[in-house]
């Protein structure tokens, strides 16, 4: 046998896969630092991501289904979160409950799931050695499901519990609600993730189980595995339970695009608080448009630390309780927005008023190069603490993976686009989106 015939059944052998089971060669992506994440994509659609970090003999395993409440029809709204819950019931080969029974028993931590408007994510940390025990679990629920009546309706009634919990008996759930579906016209982020009532009380087991077979397919998914780990192992074993799965078949989505707001849209709600809120809105891009880092910063030089603009003149000055700045940061056109909780006897148009100032102002003058410095800095700070472990990276990963199409866009942001932004771009990005005349305010006043 030749050298160069060995050499090849090697790479065969390390690797677990074969040219056919691959649709790509592996890339080692740059992430932070010296760290790297390598990439496999799958002939079924699959895409794998692998970051080995041995700083601890544990790892995160993630699944990040690109199905969100945007994916959604109208009359249909809450089935996928609904579907997040359904996840965790039986399937062919596990009873119900066993998912989390058999993850518990060898010492999981941080077992949960989320949806929001653009994905749903199921996530988990373990000891390195139970990585064939996650992989073998994970493909088995996205394969083999079973969507009875008894699994639907018992999960509906946990969703709806929460949805009065969570958006009809909070404040902040009112007033959230509110605000999107005031926003927003005619795209489904309008629609609350939860859902609206009347569509739940609607929904069938058969609308659960097309859900189903539609979105939870490998050509829809994605898999991060960061920490303790040999990536050509993860390839081969996530290879082994996953590489045969066939894929689903998707229509291409038929989203509205949400037409300009023209005109100034409010609403006032009477909540069980004893102080007024305030929320304002405004149109701007997604989070893969050139102008997001842009927002990023604006955000910070409004409202991050003590010094920021919007907490020296509402919070520092006793008109506000609190203030928070910031974008969506969503696949399709998002908004920004304010949100403030006001002090006693304070006027929510009185903070109103001091936003809009400060507004006109970063309209009218350049910021200062100190001022513009240290926002990215905090911008850039924020980022980097907040991918100090195997979740969070993997969460940053998953998220920017399916926003965006690539994670490799997350890295930019944070590493290239935001030192570029100039003091011109932040004059330019607020005198093109936050126009008075086109923003949504919603109020939220005491009952009494």
């Amino acid at each position: 046998m030749n050298r160069l015939l060995i050499f090849v059944l090697f790479l065969l052998v390390s690797t677990g896969c074969s040219q056919a089971d691959l649709k790509s060669k592996n890339e080692a992506i740059p992430l932070f630092g010296s760290m790297e994440a390598h990439q496999y994509d799958f002939n079924n659609g699959l895409r794998l991501i692998v970051v080995e970090d041995h700083s601890s003999p544990t790892f995160a395993y993630q699944t990040w289904f690109k199905v969100g409440s945007r994916n959604e029809e109208p009359g249909k709204t809450g089935l996928a979160h609904l579907f997040e819950h359904m996840l965790f019931k039986r399937t062919q080969s596990y009873g119900d409950g066993d998912f989390m029974k058999k993850l518990e028993a060898v010492g999981v931590e941080g077992l949960n799931a989320f949806t929001s408007q653009d994905y749903t994510a199921y996530i988990q940390k373990l000891p390195k050695k139970y990585l064939e025990l996650i992989v073998k679990l994970e493909s088995e629920r996205m394969q083999n499901l079973i969507v009875d009546q008894k699994a639907f309706e018992t999960e509906l009634a946990v969703v709806k519990n929460e949805r009065q919990m969570r958006s009809e008996n909070s404040p902040d759930g009112r007033v959230y609600e509110a605000l999107m579906t005031t926003a927003y016209d005619k795209h489904p982020y309008s629609w609350p993730i939860i859902g609206f009532e009347k569509d739940l009380a609607s929904m069938k087991p058969e609308d659960a189980k097309e859900f189903y077979q539609k979105w939870y397919s490998p050509n829809q998914a994605v898999i991060i595995v960061v920490g303790d780990v040999n990536r050509r192992t993860v390839l081969k074993t996530v290879d082994q339970y996953y590489g045969k799965i066939k894929p689903s078949t998707i229509e291409p989505l038929q989203i509205p695009t949400e037409p300009p707001q023209k005109k100034i849209k409010t609403k006032k709600l009477k909540l069980n608080v004893a102080y007024e809120k305030l929320v304002l809105a405004f149109h701007v891009p997604s989070v893969n448009h050139p102008d997001a880092p842009v927002l990023e910063v604006i955000q910070a030089i409004l409202s991050d630390g003590k010094n920021s603009r919007l907490t020296q003149r509402l919070v520092n000055t006793g008109i506000a309780t609190s203030v928070s700045t910031g974008s969506f940061q969503t696949m399709d056109p998002s908004i920004f927005t304010f949100f403030i909780d006001l002090q006693k006897g304070r006027r929510a148009s009185e903070a109103e008023r001091i936003v809009l100032e400060e507004i006109e102002k970063l309209k009218k003058d350049l910021v200062s190069n100190s001022e513009l410095k240290k926002a990215k800095n905090l911008v850039r700070f924020a980022f980097f603490t907040g991918v100090d472990s195997s979740y969070s990276i993997g969460r940053f990963i998953g998220s920017f993976e399916i926003r965006t199409g690539s994670f490799k866009n997350g890295v930019k942001l944070y590493q290239e686009a935001i030192p570029r932004v100039t003091a011109e771009d932040i004059k330019r990005v607020v005198k093109k989106y936050f126009n008075p005349s086109q923003r949504t305010a919603i109020t939220g006043v005491p009952r009494s």
